[in-house]
């Protein structure tokens, strides 16, 4: 359970350095110009960064599949939510770690390199991407994962409702489907002399 926390720990501190300057370069008024506030789903607006600054979520909702033998499996989920942009218009980057309480603590963790092709200005986010994932083969090893999400940033709280459709590309895996409500985490308001 170490490796996949610590991996997350380093990716935010490799970004720190980073995101206070790209505070200022990302407000969208000048009454904002010093102050940047987190949004769900949000790696940033990808203008001259190789990797810009981290944004958090933290996800809670029902974690859905088909078990093999075709009844439906439901559990409830808990996810920290990476996501970084690259410097290309709408390709992002994202690492989850997501805990299913039913299941255990140890947690599935998944990097995946994603398009998304709305403004990501706009109250609506969609991304496809490919990556990997742990947890889907009969060892602790990564294999293959594509993913689908959308979401509806709504302006209660910063609360977003989401669905992810993902499958694991190993042979014999089930369409999995995350129903989830995501919220940004609150450091993520900084304020830029």
């Amino acid at each position: 359970m170490q490796r996949p926390v610590t991996l997350l720990a380093l990716m935010a501190l490799v970004a720190q350095p980073l995101t206070r300057a790209a505070a200022q370069h990302d407000s969208t008024s000048e009454s904002e110009e010093h102050v940047f506030h987190g949004r769900t789903f949000f790696p940033g607006k990808g203008a001259g960064w190789t990797f810009g600054y981290p944004s958090v979520d933290v996800n809670v909702g029902l974690y859905s599949t088909r078990t093999p033998a075709d009844s439906t499996y439901n559990k409830a989920f808990l996810r920290a939510h990476v996501a970084m942009n690259t410097g290309i218009p709408h390709v992002a980057v994202s690492a989850d770690v997501n805990w299913i309480p039913a299941v255990g603590t140890t947690p599935v963790v998944s990097f995946v390199g994603q398009i998304d092709p709305l403004s990501r200005e706009s109250d609506f986010y969609a991304s496809v991407g490919a990556g990997l994932i742990t947890g889907h083969a009969a060892t602790d090893k990564f294999v293959g994962w594509a993913q689908a999400v959308v979401a509806y940033r709504t302006s209660i709280h910063e609360l977003t409702p989401f669905v992810q459709a993902g499958h694991a590309l190993n042979s014999g895996r089930k369409f999995e489907l995350l129903f989830g409500i995501a919220h940004p985490i609150a450091p993520y308001l900084f304020h830029v002399p």
